[in-house]
């Protein structure tokens, strides 16, 4: 089961992160943004992947760990990209 927690947070961080910076690339969505949408979506996606592993073990509490344990990993990489893209916007202001 750890190694199934490991792969799906490799997975869901690639995509996130992969979309994040596609988008601030092509100028359609800040970093601040961006790091707001994965906040919200965090818990989200940490509650429906709970439901999944509680289904699949035997008494559910290795599965919930896991899920609140993705959903920590996701939100923290929201608050990251809340704090870049603050710094990026503070350094082109200040730059003029």
């Amino acid at each position: 089961m750890d190694g199934v927690i490991w792969l799906i947070i490799l997975l869901l961080l690639t995509l996130i992160n992969g979309g994040a910076i596609q988008l601030h690339i092509k100028k359609k969505l800040h970093f601040f943004w961006s790091g707001i949408i994965i906040g919200i979506l965090g818990p989200l996606l940490a509650f429906s992947l709970g439901a999944v592993f509680v289904k699949l073990g035997s008494t559910g509490e290795g599965g919930a760990i896991a899920a609140a344990f993705i959903g920590m990993i996701i939100v923290g990489n929201g608050i990251i990209y809340i704090i870049a893209g603050m710094v990026i916007k503070l350094v082109s202001w200040i730059r003029g």
